[in-house]
């Protein structure tokens, strides 16, 4: 019989990923603090819960706590002020987390991270000197990129992590090389650095974390890897292709070479679709028609674009943007 993924909340990989997480919090709290006693003026941490679930888990009998109540336990021990914010969507574990929490953290939000924490982003104003974390756990879903992107946008110093079975990524694409890659909606996220962790789990289970703090550590006595070290490419690599993939001549695999990468078919297709959204206008100018696209951010090596990481672009203002005369 083959092993199914969990419907809801819990598999045998649960407990060691809150494990996980409670370290990853931990670190990621004490170098924040470490920045706040610097600063004469500080917004409090924000900790974000895009998936937070009821709270309170368990498995073959044995409970124990999910991430919103690790994230108040390790944000309490670390002694910073913090916000707290959570969504979950099904109003009956919504309920049991706010049972859970007792008011002792942030509030509970019955709606999706995608209503809820989109509207909380765009009612609040850019925060450059804002520090924290926004976690998504979307168990069968996928990483949810335009979400995380929205909050590094407002949010250029809260670091994002998510938690996702890369297995479901190849099943969804059933060797289908024009549905997402893992690697698409992690080179999606518009952060300066990407970390990944070794999978855990028949289901390949990880976590990527993206930060705009360069001298971000690898974490290796986590099994974490920057995406631009060899080590990082290495897991991506194997976590985006499936083993037949890997045994092709990486005709699924982005190329070596930069020329080969713009002739490459994925490629081709995402710069189709950006033009697509252009629509005949420049998307600098506004004014002439686009000839060109433009890379707002290069994917990580090994991976491929998005149309997010994009724009059309006349010859003109492609000339402007890197300084040389059209």
């Amino acid at each position: 019989m083959t092993e199914q993924p969990p419907e809801k909340w819990v598999s045998a990989e649960t407990e060691q990923k809150e494990h996980d997480f409670r370290g990853i919090l931990t670190m990621h709290a004490s170098i924040c603090r470490g920045i706040f006693r610097r600063q004469s003026i500080v917004r409090p941490y924000l900790y974000v819960d895009l998936y937070a679930g009821p709270g309170r888990l368990e498995y073959n009998g044995h409970q124990f706590d999910g991430s919103p109540l690790i994230a108040r336990d390790v944000l309490t021990k670390a002694r910073i002020p913090y916000e707290a914010l959570h969504y979950e969507r099904d109003p009956g574990e919504a309920e049991r987390l706010t049972r859970a929490l007792a008011g002792r953290s942030g509030p509970v939000y019955a709606e999706t991270c995608q209503e809820g924490f989109a509207r909380w982003l765009d009612e609040h104003e850019y925060q450059r000197d804002r520090y924290g974390m926004v976690f998504s756990d979307p168990i069968r879903d996928e990483i949810p990129h335009d979400l995380l992107n929205h909050a590094a946008k407002r949010l250029p110093r809260v670091d994002l992590l998510s938690y996702v079975s890369a297995t479901q990524y190849k099943r969804r694409r059933g060797g289908d090389p024009s549905r997402p890659f893992l690697a698409d909606h992690i080179g999606a996220v518009d952060k300066r650095v990407a970390l990944i962790r070794e999978p855990v789990g028949a289901w390949h289970w990880t976590f990527v974390l993206w930060s705009n703090w360069t001298r971000l550590p690898q974490w290796e006595a986590r099994k974490f890897h920057r995406l631009d070290s060899p080590e990082g490419a290495s897991i991506l690599n194997r976590l985006d292709l499936s083993k037949k993939e890997q045994r092709q001549d990486r005709t699924s695999a982005a190329p070596y070479s930069y020329r080969e990468y713009l002739q490459h078919p994925r490629f081709l297709a995402v710069r189709t679709q950006v033009f697509e959204r252009a629509d005949g206008l420049c998307e600098r100018c506004m004014d002439r028609t686009p000839t060109e696209p433009h890379h707002l951010r290069y994917p990580p090596r090994g991976t491929f674009d998005v149309p997010e990481n994009m724009i059309a672009v006349c010859h003109g203002c492609h000339c402007e943007i890197h300084g040389k005369t059209s």
